[in-house]
């Protein structure tokens, strides 16, 4: 939209990211709290919230422009038909740009809003970033980082590159509660890795008062409240990701 200026023919791309910096950490939770907040045609693989920051540059789409994004997800095994997809089901995506928030939702079902997000920076090897709305900030995200892995290693980890990332495309009535449409979608995704760090991290949140982020509250909320049970080991990645959009389609 808007659709009288004809539109643009669609093109099954692969579109590539050629220059990504990306923060991963996780932690353990408690089962009954995180699925409250998973669809029930999907099934939790383990009580899990996977924390991703990514600075997106070199943007093939965006003509080689760039932006960031905070990604929260859980480990899930699509139930609604017999293929046994397994990936990851994102709870929510912050990203400060308006057209990557558009395009992923309305295409592909990716729960993405806005947020102010910084570029990662650091005070030697403790790197840092944070996600804010209209200047009150929310969530800080920092990573201490450690030994830096080999080629080998790199090289390893990169024959398990492509991620099924799992959506649910909502569009509500008009004037009435209800949906007028809404399905599950995949969205199959690719990254490769050319350094990477160990290290351990952390997630700080900061809930904000329902006036100063009235849209996003439950949603702050309701993720601050999770039970941290143990951050797991973090990573830190360079390299390039590509996202299939020529594969994405709904799930019945």
């Amino acid at each position: 939209m808007p659709v009288h200026f004809g539109g643009e023919p669609f093109v099954p791309v692969r579109t590539v990211y050629g220059d990504m910096t990306t923060i991963c950490l996780k932690f353990e939770t408690e089962q009954e709290a995180l699925l409250k907040i998973i669809h029930e045609d999907f099934e939790l693989l383990e009580p899990v919230v996977n924390v991703q920051y990514a600075n997106c540059r070199e943007v093939g789409w965006m003509s080689g422009g760039e932006y960031r994004l905070i990604q929260l997800s859980s480990p899930v095994r699509y139930m609604g038909n017999p293929e046994g997809l397994e990936g990851q089901y994102p709870l929510v995506i912050w990203e400060n740009k308006a057209c990557p928030i558009i395009g992923g939702r309305e295409e592909d079902g990716m729960p993405k809003i806005f947020a102010d997000i910084a570029s990662e920076r650091h005070w030697g090897e403790h790197w840092f970033t944070s996600a804010s709305y209209e200047c009150n900030t929310f969530l800080t995200i920092d990573l201490e980082r450690k030994e830096e892995l080999g080629a080998g290693e790199i090289a390893k980890m990169n024959e398990h590159s492509k991620t099924n990332v799992f959506g649910w495309r909502y569009i509500p009535n008009m004037g009435k509660g209800g949906a007028s449409l809404s399905h599950a979608t995949l969205y199959p995704q690719e990254a490769i890795a050319t350094q990477v760090w160990i290290g351990e991290g952390s997630i700080k949140w900061n809930p904000l008062t329902l006036e100063q982020n009235l849209v996003q509250y439950s949603i702050i909320s309701t993720l601050a409240q999770l039970p941290v049970i143990r951050f797991l080991p973090a990573i830190m990645m360079k390299g390039s990701s590509r996202l299939n959009v020529g594969d994405s389609r709904p799930l019945p």
